[in-house]
């Protein structure tokens, strides 16, 4: 059974207005004259879905905003969208149930973290937004696009300004693919899982592609000149690592060795140090002992000084004393008259000293003993200088040995074993980046070796891809057999109608397009307008009968046709004719809808105004589809459908 959407009502809101409109029954008819809003109306419920609409002046300047009440799903999801026409037009408003407040906001183009609605609008209808290829052609490159809601409406709305060309926008080369696959799976001819099945192995494809370019790239590399091949590089890897081994045992003797060595050299060190530092100690010793025993001789000759000065004036006084001055020794004058006081010298009047010679032997005593001591002092001091200076002599003698011994070991021991053991520290590293090197190209095989077995894998997988999309694919071409059913329908819609063809109706099994004896619909739009439009209406009504009487398919049951009239003429009686059939039918058709379906239909001078059961939307220019605006067309007597509109994915 068809998937249900059915429109509840249209509230066209504007500054000083509001206006509903209500489409109560199966088949609700918008009749009135040319700019009075048919197509406009029509417009907004395509804008209110989310769709890219034509906006007339008058929508622009005067709409607010419009709110659409649909219903979902054969448990009703009853649904009130809002969108603004005056300010954000890239939001819907999701509205609350039973007031204004809107509980949630989709956004018209996808947008990171926000849900579209043409998602929400999908999942309603229990579609999901599968993931189909973007070109049907063979050895097109993988390209996926989604599946929208617009896609699906497309077949439930013919607009005016294609209906008499058009048969769901398959005039659109960039969207005619995706159109095809979307009859395919609103029709049941096709799974959803081969997209999945073609997606993948499109994916494996462009992966083999790029790992057969890396094996390429590996292969030139590794098969390039002086290049060894990966058994000589593993024979070649075993004997250096051979060498390998044999150096760093070597290696390991020698730094042993050199420790042995180092050991002696730092005990060695120690003892030269040692001795060094003891030579010094006796060399200070011999130059404190020196100094001391220079003080002691400097003190010694002073205190013979003073003992010889001593001597000097006992013996002066021993000679002179007894003589009694009686002419100045100096300038020989006469003293004996001189007038002196008593006890004072008549030489220098000075008192005369009393006794001394008791004083005196007992200082030359004292300065006599002084001297022996120091004498004594000083022979100590001289014997301790000798000393000292055998010691100095001794210590560095044994500085001097071992200093020799230490330059005997550093020559002969150290020194040559510390540069053999940077030789051969050298030649490890150098054998140890050659190896490196060598792993590195077996490493290079062995990924060229992983490459190839993924690779197949990869083959493999994809073969059963392939094996897996060609059942699915001998599976489904039994459900095309479905075609002639929609065929049949479709030829019984062109009968009911009375459009005059030449040749048998049916739906081209490649394009899923309506085709008269063979003749494409591109051709049969060469033999006018109004046979055209007629077709695509039978077309449309077959889909929908379709959908109607068979389970699985999921063609909403909503059919919206705008100007079927277009393009018939009034004039000739063939063409009221063929206008009224049209009619006929949708009237007949309304009657067994019983609800399962709904039809709107947009046109001049409807025949169903007064028939039972019809919903009738009559616009006037005094009460046009935007309330408060007499003339609702772009220009004078302008209609929507004259302008263009970019039917993009939503």
């Amino acid at each position: 059974m068809a998937t249900k959407l059915r429109l509840i009502a249209l509230t066209v809101t504007t500054a000083d207005d509001e206006r509903t409109y209500r489409f109560a029954h199966d088949l609700t008819v918008i009749s009135g004259p040319v700019a009075t809003g048919k197509s406009t109306l029509l417009m907004l419920i395509k804008y209110a879905l989310g769709g890219n609409a034509v906006l007339t002046p008058a929508v622009q300047e005067h709409v607010r905003f419009v709110t659409l009440e649909v219903d979902f799903g054969d448990e009703p999801q009853h649904l009130r969208l809002r969108r603004n026409v005056a300010g954000d037009r890239s939001r819907v408003q999701l509205l609350e149930h039973g007031s204004d407040i809107p509980e949630q906001h989709l956004t018209v183009k996808p947008r990171p973290g926000e849900e579209t609605v043409s998602r929400h609008l999908l999942a309603a209808l229990g579609i999901d937004a599968y993931r189909v290829p973007k070109s049907r052609r063979k050895g097109a490159k993988g390209e996926f696009t989604t599946v929208g809601f617009g896609d699906v409406f497309g077949y439930c709305y013919l607009q005016a300004k294609t209906i008499d060309s058009s048969a769901t926008g398959h005039l659109d080369s960039g969207r005619d693919s995706k159109r095809k696959t979307v009859f395919e799976l609103l029709f049941g001819m096709i799974d959803p899982e081969v997209f999945d099945l073609r997606e993948q192995r499109d994916k494996l494809t462009s992966t083999i592609s790029e790992r057969e370019t890396q094996l390429r790239a590996i292969r030139t590399f590794v098969e390039g000149e002086k290049q060894s091949s990966f058994d000589e590089l593993r024979a070649l890897r075993w004997d250096k690592q051979e060498v390998l081994r044999h150096a760093e045992r070597a290696l390991q003797e020698l730094r042993a060795d050199v420790d042995a060595l180092v050991r002696q050299d730092r005990d060695a060190r120690e003892e030269l140090l040692q001795t060094l530092n003891l030579a010094s100690s006796t060399r200070e010793a011999v130059v404190s002992a020196h100094e001391v025993v220079r003080a002691r001789e400097a003190a010694l000759a002073q205190s013979r000084l003073d003992l010889a000065r001593l001597d000097k004036a006992a013996a002066a006084t021993n000679l002179l004393g007894p003589f009694e001055f009686v002419t100045c020794p100096r300038c020989l004058q006469g003293l004996a008259h001189r007038a002196v006081h008593s006890g004072d010298c008549l030489l220098c009047l000075q008192p005369e000293p009393p006794a001394v010679a008791a004083v005196e032997d007992s200082s030359r005593m004292r300065f006599a003993t002084r001297v022996e001591e120091m004498e004594q002092l000083l022979r100590v001091e001289q014997d301790a200088v000798r000393t000292a200076e055998l010691r100095a002599a001794e210590a560095d003698m044994l500085a001097a040995a071992a200093q020799r011994r230490y330059d005997e070991l550093t020559r002969e021991a150290v020194s040559p074993r510390v540069q053999a053991v940077a030789a051969a520290s050298t030649n490890v590293e150098g054998l140890r980046r050659e190896l490196l090197a060598i792993d590195q190209r077996i490493a290079t095989w062995r990924r060229m070796e992983e490459f190839e077995k993924e690779t197949n894998r990869f083959r493999d997988t994809k073969r059963e891809l392939n094996a897996d999309i060609k059942r699915w694919e001998q599976e489904l071409k039994a459900r095309r057999s479905e075609l002639a059913e929609i065929s049949r329908l479709f030829a019984l819609e062109v009968a009911h109608i009375g459009v005059r063809v030449n040749g048998e109706p049916a739906i081209d099994e490649k394009t899923y397009l309506p085709m008269i004896g063979g003749t494409s619909l591109e051709t049969l739009q060469a033999s006018g307008g109004g046979s055209t439009t007629a077709i695509n209406v039978a077309f449309s009504l077959a889909l929908l009968n379709y959908a109607l009487q068979v389970p699985g398919v999921q063609l909403p049951n909503l059919l919206i046709l705008d100007s079927p009239r277009k393009g018939i003429g009034s004039v000739e009686q063939e063409d009221v004719e063929l206008g009224h059939k049209i009619y006929e039918r949708f009237k007949t058709l309304a009657y067994a809808l019983q609800g399962r379906g709904q039809l709107i239909i947009a046109d001049n001078n409807s025949e169903l105004r007064d028939e039972r059961g019809v919903a009738l939307i009559a616009l006037t220019r005094q009460a046009s589809a935007v309330p408060g605006v007499e003339n609702t067309g772009v220009g004078t007597r302008a209609r929507v459908e004259d302008y263009d509109v970019e039917d993009e994915d939503y």
